[in-house]
């Protein structure tokens, strides 16, 4: 008999990705639920939130998470809350920035504002100026020195009760939208010290399941400085998975080989991206494995209204560091 699926927040693009895998296997039936919960999970096999909202939805609900070999738990909640994660990453040792949570305590900008807690969305940005910060009248926020680096470092990975399975690190050279969204272009790197730590903070989170942490890289620290740690599934994930198969192993048990893939372009996020991001993906267009998430009618659609209203799909980072 056929295992049955149902992915909460199918919609998302690692719901379609991960589906694209299962797909291939002749036990499971695939069902899809575009909402962060579904009136009833009674039935399915498997229940596989997608997205920030559903995962935490789901283990308020239900409890823990089991997925193959791995299960995620309350412990990861922690992730959820930005002020409480970033304190226990700075106690052992991962840098991070000067954050704020008092808005009149910040005498330099810019600075990045984000959710106190992990959503579904993005509510993220720069404040340039003080005039800015009095007229951002949300109170769900806090703010960060503004750490300037093209592009973000990231490691995803596979861990249980605080220690790492399997990993896989990237630098996402372009972003949609560019402060802080999902991949468009995409390198694999080796480094070390982010898989350090990568496993200091799931040691310190007593983390288990999949998540990624984020990183930007500082120079005035010389060092990489923690983001966030994104705990549910990402949107790149297949960069992950294809070139390494442990991801796949241990969650589905389904064995395929690995794919030397260096770079990997997401078609359909270039097109909604600004004039000047796909002029500077150029260099990388012959040399990427394409894919796609969506359907490109649909993105092909969406730009042309965007540009038709007159407004950009999103800003451009400037190429120097801005100035206080």
């Amino acid at each position: 008999m056929d295992k049955k699926v149902l992915f909460l927040e199918g919609a998302k693009d690692q719901a379609k990705a991960l589906a694209s895998y299962l797909r291939k296997q002749k036990e499971y039936e695939l069902h899809f639920c575009n909402d962060i919960y579904s009136p009833s999970v009674d039935g399915y096999d498997l229940i596989i939130p997608s997205g920030a909202d559903s995962t935490l939805q789901y283990i308020l609900s239900h409890g823990d998470i089991k997925i193959g070999q791995l299960t995620y738990t309350k412990d990861n909640l922690i992730a959820f809350d930005k002020i409480k994660s970033i304190k226990a990453v700075k106690e052992v040792g991962v840098p991070a920035p000067i954050t704020y949570t008092d808005r009149s305590r910040i005498k330099f900008f810019p600075v990045f504002y984000k959710s106190l807690h992990e959503q579904g969305y993005s509510k993220r940005g720069i404040i340039r100026n003080e005039i800015d910060l009095m007229n951002m009248q949300d109170d769900d926020i806090f703010f960060q020195e503004f750490i300037w680096s093209k592009g973000t470092y990231s490691v995803g990975f596979l861990a249980d009760r605080g220690k790492l399975i399997t990993t896989f690190a990237q630098k996402e050279i372009i972003s949609y939208p560019y402060h802080g969204g999902s991949g468009v272009i995409l390198t694999k790197i080796q480094d070390k010290r982010l898989i350090d730590y990568t496993q200091r903070i799931v040691r310190a989170f007593n983390y288990s399941g999949w998540g990624l942490t984020e990183f930007k890289y500082c120079n005035k620290r010389d060092d990489y400085v923690f983001m966030e740690l994104n705990a549910k599934f990402w949107a790149s994930l297949r960069f992950a998975f294809e070139n390494n198969p442990d991801f796949l192993k241990y969650l589905f048990d389904i064995e395929i080989k690995p794919k030397k893939i260096d770079t990997i372009i997401y078609i359909d996020r270039v097109i909604l991206s600004d004039w000047e991001e796909i002029f500077m993906s150029l260099p990388y267009l012959t040399k990427a494995k394409w894919v796609k998430s969506q359907s490109i009618a649909k993105v092909l659609w969406k730009r042309i209204k965007n540009d038709r209203e007159g407004r950009k799909t999103i800003k451009i980072m400037p190429t120097k560091p801005l100035r206080p």
